[in-house]
């Protein structure tokens, strides 16, 4: 039994060293695509606050929990889709924010976490997609998944386009 033990250790041992430099070691092909292919411009609550005084634009905020399964299809289909990103770094400014993260953010003279931000927005579920104007007031919170065709409606809509 000792014997049997110490072979499966071994063995082991060589899968655990393996993973670990698995882990470090890069696709360059991979790495190459993901540079490339456009993203959403995503800026912090600062930012923001800096960009829209020198150029204004209409806004939106999406608000997400870190252990939110909808957030994060968000993150892969809705905000991944071509059309929704250029749309987006065309027109607006994007901003995330960890609806129940403890990170300070600075808006309108007034600092407060994260969560006490999506608070005042009244967040009731998350991922949750605050809209502001220019003047960064904000809109009623629009709650749940939006796939990308409704979504990249919203937006022309709030920027005043049908």
């Amino acid at each position: 039994m000792k014997r049997s033990l110490a072979y499966w250790g071994r063995g082991m041992g060589l899968v655990v060293i393996l993973a670990f430099l698995g882990a470090f070691s890069t696709d360059p092909g991979k790495q190459n695509k993901d540079e490339t292919e456009p993203k959403i411009h995503w800026v912090t609550v600062s930012e923001l606050q800096e960009l829209n005084e020198k150029e204004p634009r209409k806004v939106f905020i999406d608000i997400y929990a870190t252990w939110c399964g909808p957030c994060k299809l968000m993150d892969k289909k809705t905000f991944a889709d071509p059309k929704i990103i250029k749309y987006v770094n065309d027109n607006y400014y994007a901003v995330k924010l960890n609806g129940e993260g403890k990170k300070q953010v600075s808006l309108f003279g007034k600092t407060m976490t994260e969560a006490e931000l999506a608070y005042a927005f009244r967040i009731q579920g998350y991922p949750s997609i605050v809209f502001m104007d220019e003047k960064l007031q904000p809109y009623q919170p629009v709650a749940g998944y939006i796939p990308a065709q409704n979504f990249i409606k919203m937006l022309k809509q709030f920027n005043d386009e049908s």
